[in-house]
């Protein structure tokens, strides 16, 4: 007959969280699936990670740490975010946050040209409709495409 499991081998990355009102790192570190000093250093980088300290000034996590911990996990991992691009996807849920990456893979992917590429979705009709920017937020998009095209022309290529 098997040993029984101990609480601490049932707990992992794909386990139920448990119902506790809080976790130590050590805890967090093992449902989460990554070393405590991760799991500091995305606390410093992620805004929305505020744990609370105990009187010994251990960091004392709650339950929506440890799933905002495994959504972060799941953009860096599988998702294949920067840590920027998580943070920013979790500031804003409902939009697609364009990673710097994204314009070249869309590119390769379609057979497409980079600048031609870039030409379809800077223009201002397709901007607004395809991620529905207005205003400032338009003027913005102009002055990182002009940013952009210098970029390119840097490189060597004409745009």
């Amino acid at each position: 007959m098997p040993a029984p499991q101990s609480r601490s081998s049932a707990l992992g990355p794909d386990s139920v969280i448990p119902d506790k009102l809080y976790f130590k790192i050590g805890e967090v570190s093992t449902l989460v699936g990554v070393a405590p000093h991760v799991l500091r250093y995305w606390e410093r980088e992620v805004a929305a990670i505020r744990p609370g300290k105990t009187a010994s000034n251990q960091r004392r996590y709650r339950r929506k740490d440890v799933e905002l911990f495994r959504e972060i996990k799941r953009l860096l991992y599988e998702e294949k975010y920067t840590l920027a691009g998580a943070r920013k996807r979790i500031a804003n849920p409902g939009k697609h946050v364009i990673e710097p990456g994204d314009l070249q893979e869309t590119a390769s992917k379609s057979g497409t040209d980079r600048s031609t590429l870039m030409a379809r979705s800077s223009d201002d009709s397709g901007i607004q409709m395809k991620f529905g920017f207005q205003g400032t937020q338009r003027e913005r998009l102009k002055g990182l495409r002009k940013g952009l095209q210098e970029l390119i022309e840097l490189c060597g290529e004409k745009f």
